[in-house]
């Protein structure tokens, strides 16, 4: 239809419903881009393939100029408690594997996972942590002042050849012939579960504090609340093929580590727990907890670092939006 064929009281309603439209497009669009702002898509993704040169490039968090403090704060005690916690799951599984009476080929499998995965989600978390300190840029809209404060860095998992180690599954042996489930199996089975209940506190609480706005630490939140259910679930089914009274094993607050001075969602400054005497602090953790906004350690204790990057030591560009 050519735009002669159009009536003239069709044109005219036209123009009116478009007006505001128009009149508002740039201010629309510009928003649009600051508030997406190369939301993070994935975290711990399957990026090892070979040949595939990584591109990394920068997520960003755009909030009220004067919320940017709190919300820099809510990222920071997360990262800074998170990344302890995972240390201090390292340190557990490692212990665990030079023990020689560490016995369950699940529990195992597990250990080397759970050192492998957290490795580099300790590396994302450092990612984080640099971001964060970098300045916010601040967008005058005459109406509003935004801050837009780099988020963290995506594209990691490509750079560290990085592909996710898969935990033991539903028919994985939980333990060996003739060597059955050990109470060191279950004092570790026991002691983990307390550690990762600690991190399901963290990841919910980072979730519900209307200043947790980074997208990458919510999607990374989405990994570790499945993960961690899932090893949990695992770590029960161990402590069930327990020829004895699992109960009656003691389970130190000195085995579980990376739970000191967590400060995140307001529970500060308490200690590791002692273990329930069951091992099942069901899904949420039973006494005070502890692990969030303990000091970050220089170096992750008893593991190397991430695998290093394809071409450089350290990613220092940033590419994207």
């Amino acid at each position: 239809m050519t735009p002669e064929a159009i009536p003239d009281r069709t044109r005219r309603h036209a123009g009116r419903s478009l007006a505001p439209f128009l009149a508002t497009t740039a201010t629309a669009t510009a928003l649009a881009l600051l508030a997406a702002a190369h939301p993070a898509a994935a975290m711990v993704g399957e990026g090892s393939d070979e040949g595939i040169e990584p591109v990394l490039s920068r997520t960003y968090t755009v909030v009220p100029r004067d919320r940017l403090p709190a919300t820099l704060k809510a990222d920071r005690d997360y990262v800074t408690g998170m990344r302890a916690h995972h240390a201090g799951a390292l340190t557990m599984s490692d212990e665990y594997l030079r023990d020689p009476a560490a016995s369950s080929p699940a529990l195992r499998d597990l250990a080397v996972a759970i050192i492998h995965n957290q490795r580099f989600e300790i590396a994302l978390l450092d990612g984080v942590a640099a971001s964060l300190d970098q300045p916010a840029a601040v967008l005058d809209l005459g109406f509003a002042r935004l801050a837009v404060q780099p988020a963290a860095v995506e594209n990691l998992a490509i750079q560290y050849r990085y592909s996710k180690a898969p935990i033991p599954g539903p028919l994985s042996p939980l333990d060996r012939p003739g060597a059955p489930v050990s109470a060191r199996d279950v004092q570790f089975a026991r002691a983990m579960t307390i550690h990762h209940q600690g991190a399901l506190d963290m990841a919910r609480a980072y979730q519900a504090d209307p200043n947790g706005r980074n997208t990458f630490l919510g999607l990374l939140n989405v990994d570790i609340l499945t993960d961690q259910i899932q090893e949990i679930g695992l770590m029960r089914r161990v402590v069930a093929a327990f020829p004895g009274d699992a109960s009656a094993i003691p389970v130190p607050a000195s085995m579980i580590h990376g739970m000191e001075g967590m400060s995140h969602g307001g529970h500060e400054g308490h200690a590791a727990p002692a273990a329930p005497a069951n091992g099942r602090p069901d899904d949420r953790h039973e006494g005070p907890h502890a692990g969030h906004g303990a000091a970050r350690p220089a170096a992750v204790p008893a593991t190397p670092a991430p695998p290093g990057p394809r071409r450089r030591a350290a990613p220092t560009a940033h590419h994207g939006h």
